[in-house]
């Protein structure tokens, strides 16, 4: 049996696009994605709308060993028409749970100075947010913004300062939780926090 995808495509599709779009424009604020859809196991609603909402059957799809079983493949493909490939250099978008190992940021397609958009974006599952971890700035922030991830380390952090040094390429990070979505885009500058 197939979970099921969302009950009004275009409606709750723009409402879920819009949440997306809203959370890359303000690095690190947290915002509602609220959804009726139903994702299987382990594949949380939020991400799993994520990728309902941005991948089709020109974005390839890599899922981290955690997430993947023939019932996520067969969602996703289901329901978005996305390919799943094993090659995560390869793949536009990315899956992954907090805490668990996925490939280096540099590993992933980074896109181009002539075609920076031509790049992967990782969309990392997680338990919550709370502020502690780092202090973010940058474009769409008006000061300074500090976030935090659950079940993220000073490495994670580490790899994303490198990633903003290679802006204009690099990887965007779309961050999942129960209900929730941020964003982490490659323009953001990240300052890390001793407590890290």
């Amino acid at each position: 049996m197939t979970e099921r995808g969302f009950l009004d495509v275009a409606v709750q599709s723009a409402h879920a696009f819009r949440a997306i779009m809203q959370a890359v424009a303000r690095p690190g604020r947290v915002l509602e994605l609220g959804s009726d859809l139903e994702a299987p196991d382990p594949l949380l609603s939020s991400a799993a709308a994520v990728a309902l909402t941005l991948c089709d059957f020109q974005t390839p799809i890599w899922l981290a060993p955690e997430l993947r079983n023939e019932n996520v493949i067969h969602y996703l493909r289901f329901h978005a028409g996305a390919p799943v490939t094993d090659e995560p250099g390869k793949a536009q978008f990315l899956f992954a749970m907090a805490g668990e190992t996925w490939p280096a940021p540099a590993l992933l397609m980074q896109g181009t100075h002539e075609y920076p958009d031509r790049s992967a974006t990782l969309v990392i599952q997680v338990a919550g947010f709370a502020p502690g971890d780092v202090v973010l700035s940058g474009p769409g922030i008006l000061s300074s913004e500090p976030f935090g991830v659950a079940g993220l380390n000073t490495s994670f952090w580490a790899a994303m300062v490198e990633n903003h040094a290679r802006f204009p390429i690099g990887i965007d990070v779309i961050f999942a939780a129960p209900g929730l979505v941020a964003a982490l885009p490659r323009a953001t500058e990240i300052r890390l926090l001793e407590s890290v």
